[in-house]
């Protein structure tokens, strides 16, 4: 076998893998392609409404699919059932937002409702079709998907910055892409979202009590993690929160590894021996923790140039401390999902709760007592926050991995 079979069968085995990182990196680059154009004040209006609109959409899928997957048991036709259940909650979750933004004190109401049905087209959609193709082993059907989507979304962001579009213009087109998206994978999932509104009564018999302890950590997730974001887009200036989130989006290119191999690893460890799930976590905590200590080390010595060079603005070189910070936070929550990988797969979901709970109460009391440092006070609340879950999701699954080992 020579080298270029090599390389296409490394590709071909992982393409899944591959189309997340292209998928996250393009879904970042386009806020940095926006960024260089859009003024200080429409980013910071632009990324306060997505903070806002991605913590409302996080209510259409609270760990749905992975309940989706683990609850069904890899069965494909119990998981096509079940994604057009949580489908159709979705579609009630935006169309009951939209309607009621319409009286909330909101200045461009516009803006805000496209920025919500990209969100969904953009996140809350392909996280609840995902499972289809996990169970269906046709993950490079997906993969092939997310590359393509990937590729329109940067090429309606170098279009809007060659012609300098507005930011409702390229909302617009953002949304045209994604419905487009949205219309073909659930034609090729045979999703039928209608059948739902006629029984729903047979679809709800789908679910069981486990999904309360999936429920339970996302919302606790969803505290801990979205408070910081929240405080900054309703309590500070929109100059602040554009420093911010400018910064929050560099670092979280930590978050393409985590998010990729958790996505991966999980259908892998369901029902998989001792042996075979101590190999996965050893193999994937090599990985993400080694280049995540190579992103480290490349923003400590050229984060604020970097941040000036990606943002084309001088103000932007100022958030250099808050994406040390933010690094360091996002490197700690790559060990949480590295380990907790496993306590989802082994069906101990609803073991989060707790250190859930207990990040919230590290999160709002930080917030509490540093609030008058502003950004800074909401980076250290992300920081302590996301160091303890990484702390906490590590020793519990070293825990259950000793009582699998004696079991077998």
């Amino acid at each position: 076998m020579n080298i270029t079979e090599k390389i296409n069968n490394l590709i071909k085995d992982n393409l899944y893998a591959l189309s997340l990182y292209a998928r996250q990196i393009a879904g970042t680059l386009v806020l940095f392609i926006i960024a260089r154009y859009l003024s200080v004040y429409d980013y910071g209006v632009f990324s306060s409404y997505k903070a806002i609109a991605c913590f409302i959409l996080t209510f259409a899928c609270l760990g749905y699919n992975e309940y989706i997957l683990v609850s069904s048991q890899n069965n494909v036709r119990m998981v096509s059932q079940k994604i057009a259940l949580f489908m159709t909650n979705a579609f009630f979750l935006v169309f009951g937002t939209i309607f009621c933004s319409m009286f909330m004190p909101i200045d461009w109401h516009l803006i805000f409702i496209l920025v919500l049905i990209r969100c969904f087209f953009d996140g809350t959609f392909f996280a609840l079709i995902l499972p289809y193709f996990q169970a269906s082993k046709k993950l490079n059907t997906i993969g092939i998907i997310n590359i393509t989507y990937s590729i329109l979304v940067m090429a309606i962001a170098c279009m809007s910055y060659i012609f300098k579009l507005s930011l409702l213009k390229f909302l617009l087109l953002s949304c045209c892409i994604g419905l487009i998206n949205f219309i073909q994978c659930s034609l090729y999932t045979k999703t039928n979202y209608f059948f739902v509104l006629l029984k729903p009564i047979h679809y709800l018999k789908l679910l069981d009590k486990s999904i309360w302890g999936y429920i339970g950590v996302i919302v606790a997730f969803i505290l801990y993690s979205q408070i910081p974001s929240l405080f900054v887009s309703t309590y500070l200036t929109k100059e602040n929160a554009a420093l911010y989130f400018s910064a929050f989006t560099i670092a979280n290119i930590i978050g393409l590894l985590i998010t990729a191999q958790n996505q991966k690893i999980v259908p892998e460890m369901i029902n998989a021996s001792f042996d075979k799930v101590k190999m996965l976590i050893k193999n994937n905590f090599k990985f993400i923790m080694s280049i995540n200590t190579i992103i480290f080390i490349i923003f400590v010595f050229s984060g604020k140039p970097l941040l000036q060079l990606i943002y084309g603005q001088k103000y932007y070189g100022n958030a250099y401390w808050l994406l040390l910070i933010f690094t360091i936070s996002n490197i700690s929550l790559a060990l949480a999902n590295i380990y907790g990988a496993y306590i989802t797969a082994s069906g101990n979901q609803y073991m989060k709760v707790r250190f859930q709970l207990v990040s919230i109460t590290i999160s709002i009391f930080t917030l509490l007592i540093t609030y008058k440092l502003g950004v800074y006070s909401a980076a250290l609340a992300y920081l302590l926050s996301a160091g303890y879950i990484g702390f906490a999701y590590m020793h519990k699954t070293k825990q259950l991995l000793k009582i699998q080992e004696k079991g077998e």
